[in-house]
């Protein structure tokens, strides 16, 4: 199954890139987004394995780096990912993921 980010997942890659090059340099950075793709490229083979999200039917919600992140997603003919987020933020809500 193909994953495909959507621009807003994107960004969110981007925008933590950037947090983790300033915090951390261009290593930290660079394992820190790569880490958050490989979980997420662990869909392929199985696209179901994460929770759905009780805020948004159809939407699932993965848990990365033991909680650091999540990535919502939706699973159709292929896995759409959705916005990317710091755990500690406030919940995504069902219009934020539309």
């Amino acid at each position: 199954m193909q994953i495909k980010y959507t621009p807003r997942a994107n960004e969110n890659l981007i925008d933590m890139g950037d947090h983790y090059r300033e915090v951390g340099g261009n290593k930290l950075a660079r394992r820190m987004v790569a880490s958050i793709k490989s979980e997420i490229g662990l869909l392929r083979e199985f696209p179901e394995r994460a929770m759905a999200y009780e805020l948004a039917p159809g939407i699932r919600r993965l848990v990365i780096a033991g909680g650091a992140f999540l990535a919502f997603y939706r699973v159709h003919n292929n896995i759409e990912v959705l916005p990317i987020r710091r755990a500690e933020r406030e919940p995504v809500t069902a219009e934020l993921l539309k």
